[in-house]
């Protein structure tokens, strides 16, 4: 049973001053989002938590906003520390649909990774240190639905009441091990993130399009086009027009007429019945358009290592798992395998060079002697 913290739920801004007065006011403050990308076309902020040392507040974008450009103030202010779990998907909402930078960041996912820990979601850290259990049943509820019940008031109120403490207890553990500037860098680079550009749908997006002849992929390239502008109108994700499976089986056995279109099973048949004559219209202009308009994936082709390379990036793969065995990190945190296989490819002449401007900071602390050994070797 997850236990109740106190909180103020602000959804109207001539109430808002005194939480943005003490959040500007903090050294150091800890904030949450929630959206609502599984319900919505286009996700959006639908509500914002934050706290203080001894407050906790809800504040509510979508009854009245008037409040947010105090608060994203509070974000970009780099002499307040922003606090955070997993706050990739947090600044790149942010960026996307307000345009809001976050300075100063402290994301307790990352400390929690780079002090060895293998169980680092917010509801394992807060059961370890504080013997909070998070329950699961509100992780996917619509939060643009008003009004919201104080059952789900009360489940988004936790996400930021133990930030502050627990950020406390991490930084701690990472002065001991010496790893506070290398969580501080991995922070600051995740300030730069930026959400994905929109390029509408595409058929290399979708998980077993590979497999699909160029014929089918031309069909699923029209369909695709046509769920994204029911989703668009209805305002609902993609997935809740149609599932992709019904796609790519129509991809691969193309519904020639209205009736074929009604057979399909695993589809709602008033969905069906509504959409019927224009899956039909788009299967066929798929069918008769000249096969050079056919998406074509533009060639990659793969070069294999050669013997020397591949004796180069053995060694490599073995100094990272002593590394990783030595300082209880994940081998894929110290340094990926993509960037090992890039390195592999390296002219030994060139290594500095590239060291310099592919490894972050504290890898060049950690990595960079054991590397050149590697190489060498």
């Amino acid at each position: 049973m997850s236990p109740a913290v106190p909180y103020q739920y602000v959804n109207d801004s001539r109430r808002a001053g005194p939480a943005l007065e003490a959040l500007a006011a903090a050294d150091r403050i800890a904030f949450d989002l929630e959206a609502d990308s599984l319900h919505s076309y286009r996700e959006k902020v639908c509500l914002v938590q934050a706290s203080t040392a001894d407050r906790n507040w809800i504040l509510d974008p979508l009854t009245d906003d008037a409040w947010f450009p105090g608060f994203a103030a509070v974000l970009e202010d780099p002499t307040v520390e922003k606090v955070a779990h997993g706050a990739d998907y947090d600044i790149r909402l942010l960026k996307k649909d307000r345009g809001v930078g976050v300075r100063n960041v402290f994301d307790t996912m990352i400390a929690a990774q780079f002090t060895g820990r293998t169980r680092f979601g917010l509801a394992a850290l807060l059961e370890e240190f504080f013997g909070v259990r998070l329950e699961k049943r509100h992780q996917r509820a619509d939060w643009s639905h008003r009004p919201l019940s104080p059952d789900l008031l009360a489940y988004a109120a936790l996400d930021t009441a133990y930030l502050l403490p627990l950020r406390q207890r991490l930084a701690r553990e990472l002065e001991t091990l010496g790893r506070t500037e290398w969580v501080a860098e991995e922070c600051r680079l995740l300030e730069g993130a930026q959400p994905a550009p929109d390029n509408g749908p595409s058929v290399w997006k979708v998980k077993g399009a590979t497999r699909l002849a160029p014929r089918e992929l031309a069909v699923l390239d029209r369909l695709l086009t046509l769920r994204d502008r029911y989703a668009r109108e209805w305002n609902r994700p993609a997935f809740k027009v149609l599932s992709t499976q019904t796609l790519i089986g129509w991809a691969q056995e193309p519904p020639r007429s209205r009736a074929a279109v009604l057979r399909t099973a695993g589809a709602g048949k008033a969905l069906l019945a509504r959409m019927a004559d224009e899956v039909v219209s788009a299967v066929d202009d798929a069918l008769s358009a000249p096969p050079d308009t056919w998406p074509r994936r533009e060639p990659h082709p793969f070069v294999p290592l050669t013997e020397e390379q591949e004796g180069r990036l053995k060694r490599l793969r073995r100094m990272r798992s002593r590394l990783a065995r030595e300082l209880r990190l994940d081998p894929g945190l110290l340094i990926n395998s993509a960037t090992l296989e890039r390195l592999a490819r390296v002219d030994p002449a060139d290594c500095e060079d590239w060291l310099g401007a592919h490894l972050k900071a504290w890898q060049q602390e950690v990595l960079a002697d054991e590397i050149r050994a590697a190489l060498k070797a």
